[in-house]
């Protein structure tokens, strides 16, 4: 059970719905018949059991939080380097060298998971057509856990491509490791499946690892295609690319790092879409980031030495930048991008950053022994991001059905009311932004006992959105839709006048910086201030000036600070405003 063959590829074509035509890609079929009707959910759960599964939650998220291995991915990189070039057009015919052989490896690893898991587990390719850099055939691997329920038919999809390139978008024979960019990413997908084969979940889990990814998000097409084709729903779709690397490049395409060589391995970054990427935007894809967030500060960064902080992103990507989670977005399904704080390069392989150059390896060895002296991907990072994916992954795939509440405003607060909440549901988490923090974070979170009907108390005079999650058990579900709350009688109070900081240039600065800020019509403030703290908070720098309407700019000398990152508040009006990072070099 669960391993592909080639002698049941043609019965692939022969099935009714498991070939599917697109406009881009054409003959999109799964390879093994078992996972498509995994897929449908035409299977007997119990043909996919073993004894000794662990299906508790909380032992699940611990032994994911205990079972990543990050020596292990190390090992796995150093064999992905080996295959010398993985662009979608390079050779498949080698056994050893080229995109064939690589998906070949990589489909081998699913298998000989499933062969340890007792054979539970489905594996495969998603085969389509297309003209990528001469080839026109092309596989995404797979591996299918299948869930307990087949009820529960939206699944939760993890994925990472595998295919690289180097400064020519179709050289298919020079070398391109392609380690961070995305071998990371791969080699997240090939751990995950060896951790999560342990465990069984209510809702089918699909790990791979797409083709195609640059040169036009090809195998996430297909995936999204396909899928959406056959109905499939999807709960989730977790993009991983660049997902291993803690140092900035010199072209790192914004917003990213702060200057060359910094180096960060306790952020990263979380993409999502939104009709307008501004702090009032509300969308599935931005709840979904919070719900990761969430995740990631209460369930997994308690057990961590290293905590892993989750810094959620306007865009659905970076400055000019797409990846795999878009074709799924485009085909209605809730998508985000996980990507590292510190990326090596905008893509253009430009020297010296790293990616999409031949010189994105795992490594140097400096003395010439066989042995890395020194990583260019960090192995406790990458284990740090393999677990975030695991947990959010085996989260929603226990998780209670997202809720659909009636929110409505009134004098001190809002009511929230629901019809035919499920059993399962044990608690209401509430979630709230305001408007005015700027921050696409939640503001406040608490839980509340499962209720009809609950009154929420919200700040006076400010905007507010609201949201709410179900908990069963402890495990929370997705959150539901932001409502936006102003509060009966304060929509119609002018805003008071204030002032905005804009940014300081240049950044990074060495001996001088000036600082911009914008002041509100008829706002003048005789003794604003601008205060400097370092990163522990404490005060560096203090200026007094006087504040006129319009454009102000102060400029602001170093001193005595020394090199680092560093927050500025501007203080006037009795109000304190919004913060800006500047950098001193």
């Amino acid at each position: 059970m669960g391993s592909y063959t080639k002698t049941i590829v043609s019965i692939a074509f022969l099935m009714a719905g498991s070939f599917l035509t697109l406009a881009s890609q054409t003959n999109m079929f799964i390879s093994n018949p078992e996972a498509f009707r995994i897929l449908q959910g035409d299977y007997n759960p119990a043909d996919y059991r073993r004894p000794g599964l662990v299906e508790d939650a909380a032992s699940v998220r611990m032994g994911i939080i205990q079972g990543v291995d990050s020596k292990e991915q190390v090992g796995l990189l150093r064999t992905l380097e080996t295959f010398y070039n993985r662009n979608s057009g390079s050779d498949t015919l080698s056994n050893t060298t080229g995109i064939g052989a690589c998906r070949t490896w990589i489909l081998a690893h699913f298998d000989q998971v499933n062969k340890q898991s007792g054979g539970r587990l489905v594996t495969g390719y998603l085969e389509f057509d297309a003209d990528i850099c001469t080839k026109g055939h092309h596989k995404n691997p797979f591996i299918l856990i299948p869930g307990t329920d087949t009820s529960a038919r939206d699944i939760i999809l993890v994925e990472g491509h595998f295919d690289t390139r180097n400064e020519d978008r179709c050289d298919n024979q020079g070398f391109t490791p392609g380690i961070e960019d995305n071998g990371s990413g791969t080699i997240l997908i090939m751990e995950l499946a060896r951790v999560l084969s342990n465990y069984a979940f209510k809702h089918t889990i699909l790990l791979t690892t797409p083709t195609g990814e640059d040169q036009g998000l090809w195998g996430a097409k297909a995936w999204a295609g396909y899928l959406s084709g056959l109905g499939v729903g999807i709960r989730a779709v977790l993009n991983n690319d660049i997902v291993g690397g803690i140092y900035c490049g010199k072209t790192s395409p914004g917003p990213s790092c702060p200057y060359y060589g910094h180096i960060d391995s306790t952020h990263v970054r979380i993409f999502s879409y939104s009709a307008a990427n501004s702090y009032t935007a509300n969308s599935a894809h931005k709840q979904l980031a919070r719900y990761m967030k969430y995740i990631q500060d209460t369930k997994i960064n308690p057990y961590l030495d290293t905590k892993l902080i989750i810094n959620i992103m306007a865009g659905e990507d970076r400055d000019g930048r797409g990846g795999d989670h878009t074709p799924f977005r485009q085909k209605g399904y809730t998508a985000v991008r996980i990507i590292s704080a510190n990326e090596h390069g905008n893509g253009t392989g430009t020297f010296p950053d790293r990616n999409h150059s031949t010189r994105d390896m795992v490594g140097k060895d400096i003395d010439g022994d066989g042995n890395l002296d020194s990583l260019y991907i960090n192995p406790g990072y990458l284990g740090r991001n393999t677990i975030l994916n695991g947990v959010v992954a085996a989260i929603l795939a226990s998780a209670p059905e997202k809720l659909k509440p009636t929110v409505t405003p009134g004098f001190s607060g809002a009511t929230i009311d629901f019809t035919g909440i499920p059993a399962e549901v044990d608690e209401i988490l509430v979630g709230i932004r305001y408007y005015k923090s700027r921050s696409f974070n939640f503001d406040t979170l608490y839980t509340l006992r499962k209720a009809d009907h609950l009154e929420i108390p919200l700040d006076p005079g400010q905007r507010s959105y609201v949201s709410v999650a179900p908990v069963s058990n402890g495990v929370p579900g997705l959150f539901s839709s932001e409502y936006e709350v102003n509060l009966t009688g304060t929509d119609e109070k002018t805003p008071a006048a204030s002032a905005h900081l804009m940014r300081n240039y240049p950044n990074p600065w060495n001996q001088t910086t000036t600082i911009e800020f914008q002041s509100d019509e008829g706002l003048y403030a005789d003794g604003a201030v601008i205060e400097v703290h370092d990163l522990l908070g404490r005060l560096v720098h203090k200026k007094v000036f006087d504040l006129v309407p319009g454009m102000n700019e102060i400029t602001l000398q170093a001193g005595q600070m020394d090199p680092g990152i560093y927050s500025c508040v501007l203080k006037s009006a009795g109000r304190d405003d919004e913060r800006i990072i500047m950098v001193k070099k």
